[in-house]
């Protein structure tokens, strides 16, 4: 008979689970973590907008080789007090680019006599295929105009600065971008003055047509005698008005160039995770950066201001807003990386290093962090494992490893938590902005956002409570072996595997960006590694406060990302259009931004007496906020100049004549009306409240001519904006005032082929304009002389067509246009497509009627209007 097998005897600590435990604290501890997130926060806040004291010209004496903030200022009036300077217009193309000259002469007058300075100025006419948000257009530019000046190095080889001197229309583009003119103005003062040359050369690019989809720097980089010679570029931007510069576009593959930055900026501002969130195009912009990449082969970093983005874009981008110490940072740190990067032994050997791009970040501007992708492989991977691994062995150690079993549990419990927490509050957030739309409560968080803590965060920071609560109420195990803290401690281990899961899956998808969660965990193994080598896992309180202290470091970089994205994303939901519910946006933004900075706190919720307590504070906090936001004029979104720090509503609207010719080009038909563009989703709510008169105020799809016109028959600019904004028709009772127009005559019909036609015009007229076309059944467009590659069709009211867009500087004179189409069948006669041509007048306020002046006047004061006018012909061809 077999011998029966003695069962171990489970030893258990005495411990009472219902007692009143002594790890357990008081509900309004709660307070603590509260206040030591938000002083985290302010401590962000602080840094993320602190600048350095500007120098002026009295100071010269004592810094004669420095950046002089002053001396920018005093050419960015300049510019800005010609005002909008759109291209083609007098105030870009002939004012500002005679300030340049003069400015040019005078540094070229005052070199130290060892430095070569060469001007000129680039009159220059080309086409590309452009896309943006997914819609694909041919752009054409006829005699836009560039400043170039080159500062000669011992060497042709060369380093290109960028800015651009153009505005969108109703704006002064104090920061966008003539702020970065300025700056490069004052750099080429400086380093013109220098006794030794740099090594290489150091070109200048003052161009002059940026707003109009990048073209001056296309017609630069392709057709440009000095372009051959660019090695690498550093180009200037702005998507907001002030603050600092941040890089976040840079190489690709070229290492060297984040080690030039972090050898030369004296105030380092950069993320990698910018970079990757620019390229997920959830930012309506773009740069001269793609093109000199795209068309020139030729790498870079991309800087940008983007705090205060309300007034991008708008009339507030002025002076006002500005200020010195803004364009001394700005000056300081392109001045430094200007000499490193034109005197390094990389530049001429300037090539792509495939795999070797990098991961950086700064901590507060206070020290510049950056390695290699393959280095944060191998750093994601060991913190990763690690932060598990260390505070699981040390656990089990000071516990026993009986209690194995309930360290693995109570970390799948924690895991578990914050997980389903995070699902649940993402949930919450989303829930909260739905309703909030049915409420017709958009926006409510736009200009105080503080509001989003307590519309958003609260309610994110209450689903985390409650799945925390749940698991310590119904996942309590009475016969455990370990102590509330120590149970508080495995749950923390669960944290680190929710962390590890997400940074290992973000590193096998070779997103650089995962170095945000590496840092998390770097600073929780910063408290669990002395508390595990000390031996504090069964002390009462020096553990949690050794992990407070050093969670108080994890929230300060956690907030850092949280104040950014709202910084930038809150302005970008006044101008992405109508197609996305905002509040869904900052929701989710919010969570993750909880979750970030949360994450290592949530458990020690399982040490409250009362975690009820706290739960139905943050509802307070949360229900508090929303009647704030939906009952108090708190919550209304747009504020004037009045108030100091305006935060406009968006609106473009063009007084449109329209004109329509039959296949023998008669006239059949013309009339005119109000085209309104509405940049956000309450857009459309204005136009109702204080423009619309009667019944004749419709959508655009419910205009008569999208039933019967190619593209509805309006006048399409920016093709994007069409396919992505709301807009709306409204008749007027007499045309706006034309001096002049863009005009595309038929000149005659030839046969090519017995399927190919070729139809040719002469195309007058030096306005910004656009052409779009679209086929008719059985035809194909497979020819323009607009540019050699046919674009992809672009889709609107249902209708696939092609689209160009035309930027006229200097006057020029007529041109030929050839349309070469096939059709199914040989010989075929008739109509071949629907041809649409518009004439844009921006700024050309004379041309205003009595009417449409009186509809301007209509809006209110904290809406942002660009009023224009335009003429659309449809042509049957």
């Amino acid at each position: 008979m077999p011998k029966e097998k003695k069962i171990p005897k489970t030893v258990y600590f005495n411990i009472d689970h219902n007692a009143n435990n002594v790890h357990h604290v008081s509900a309004w501890y709660g307070v603590i973590i509260v206040v030591l997130v938000l002083t985290a926060g302010s401590v962000t806040n602080y840094f993320l907008t602190n600048l350095p004291d500007a120098l002026t010209i009295a100071d010269l004496e004592r810094y004669p080789v420095a950046f002089i903030a002053e001396r920018a200022w005093d050419n960015l009036k300049s510019f800005t007090d010609l005002g909008p300077r759109v291209a083609g217009s007098k105030a870009n193309d002939e004012l500002a680019v005679g300030i340049f000259k003069r400015e040019i002469e005078t540094i070229q007058a005052t070199k130290h006599v060892d430095q070569e300075v060469i001007m000129k100025n680039q009159v220059v006419t080309g086409a590309f295929n452009f896309t943006f948000y997914g819609t694909t257009m041919t752009t054409i530019y006829r005699n836009i105009q560039n400043i170039v000046v080159k500062l000669q190095g011992d060497s042709d080889d060369a380093l290109l600065l960028n800015c651009h001197f153009d505005t969108v229309p109703n704006s002064p583009g104090a920061s966008d971008d003539v702020a970065s003119c300025a700056v490069m103005l004052e750099i080429l003062r400086v380093m013109s003055r220098l006794p030794d040359r740099n090594r290489y050369s150091i070109i200048f690019l003052f161009n002059g047509a940026e707003e109009t989809l990048l073209q001056a720097s296309h017609g630069f980089i392709t057709q440009h005698q000095w372009a051959r010679d660019v090695k690498a570029f550093l180009n200037l931007e702005s998507a907001g008005s002030g603050g600092k510069e941040v890089l976040f576009q840079t190489g690709p593959n070229r290492p060297w160039m984040i080690d030039a930055y972090a050898k030369a900026v004296r105030y380092p501002f950069a993320q990698a995770m910018g970079e990757e969130l620019f390229h997920t195009k959830l930012i309506p912009s773009d740069t001269d950066f793609r093109i000199f990449r795209d068309y020139g082969n030729i790498p870079g970093m991309d800087l940008a201001h983007f705090l205060n983005g309300y007034r991008y874009h708008t009339k507030y981008d002025s002076l006002e807003y500005l200020s010195l110490p803004v364009l001394q940072r700005t000056g300081d740190n392109v001045l430094a990386l200007a000499r490193e990067m034109a005197n390094s032994d990389h530049l001429s050997t300037n090539e792509s290093e495939p795999g070797l791009n990098t991961v950086f970040f700064d901590f507060l501007g206070l020290f510049f962090v950056k390695y290699s992708v393959r280095v944060a492989k191998i750093i994601n991977v060991t913190v990763a494992i690690l932060a598990v691994l260390i505070p699981y062995l040390g656990l089990s150690s000071a516990a026993g490893n009986r209690a194995n079993k309930s360290i693995q549990m109570e970390a799948l419990y924690g895991c578990s938590g914050v997980s389903l927490g995070a699902l649940l509050s993402v949930a919450t957030c989303l829930a909260i902005a739905r309703q909030l739309e049915a409420w017709d409560r958009l926006l409510t968080w736009y200009s105080n956002t503080w509001l989003i803590l307590g519309m958003y965060c609260a309610p994110a920071l209450v689903g985390h409570c409650l799945i925390q609560m749940f698991f310590n109420a119904f996942f309590k195990n009475k016969k455990s072996s370990l102590n509330t803290g120590m149970v508080t401690q495995a749950r923390l281990i669960g944290v680190n595997v929710f962390w590890s899961i997400i940074s290992l899956s973000a590193t096998l998808a070779e997103l650089r960006s995962a170095y945000i969660i590496m840092v998390l965990q770097m600073c929780s193994l910063a408290s669990t590694i002395p508390t595990v080598l000390i031996g504090l896992q069964r002390t009462v309180r020096k553990w949690i406060i050794l992990h407070l202290l050093v969670q108080f470091v994890a929230i300060i970089c956690s907030s850092f990302y949280y104040i950014a994205f709202v910084n930038l994303f809150v302005p970008i939901t006044g101008r992405a259009g109508s197609v996305v519910n905002p509040d869904e946006i900052i929701g989710i933004v919010s969570a993750v931004g909880v979750l970030l900075s949360c994450s290592y706190l949530l458990p020690l919720l399982n040490l409250v007496k009362n975690p009820l307590k706290i739960t139905a504070s943050f509802s307070g906090v949360a229900l508090i906020s929303l009647l704030l936001a939906c009952l108090t004029p708190i919550g209304f979104p747009y504020r004037d100049a009045s108030q100091g720090h305006p935060t406009t509503q968006r609106h473009l609207v063009t007084h449109t004549f329209r004109l329509f010719h039959d296949e023998l080009g008669l006239l059949r038909h013309m009339d005119q009306g109000f085209l309104f563009e509405v940049q956000d989703r309450n857009g459309g709510r204005t136009l109702q409240q204080h423009i619309a008169s009667d019944d004749s105020f419709v959508p655009i799809h419910n205009m008569t001519t999208c039933a019967d016109e190619f593209f509805c028959a309006i006048p399409l600019d920016a093709m994007w904006r069409q396919v992505h904004f709301s807009h709306f028709w409204q008749p007027a009772q007499a045309p706006p005032e034309i001096h002049n127009m863009f005009t595309l005559a038929y000149e005659e019909t030839s046969q090519l082929s017995e399927r190919i036609r070729r139809i040719r015009f002469k195309a007058e007229g030096s306005l910004q304009s656009s052409i779009f076309l679209g086929t008719k059944p059985g035809v194909k467009l497979v020819a323009w002389s607009l540019h050699d590659v046919i674009p992809s069709p672009v889709i609107f009211n249902g209708q696939r067509g092609y689209f160009a867009f035309i930027t006229h500087g200097l006057p020029s004179g007529p041109w030929n246009i050839t349309m070469d189409f096939e059709t199914n069948h040989k010989d075929e006669k008739g109509v071949l497509a629907d041809l649409g041509v518009v004439t844009k007048y921006w700024e050309y306020h004379e041309m205003h009627t009595a009417e449409f002046n009186q509809l301007l006047e209509k809006y209110p004061s904290w809406a942002h209007v660009v009023p224009s006018v335009a003429v659309v012909n449809m042509l049957s061809v």
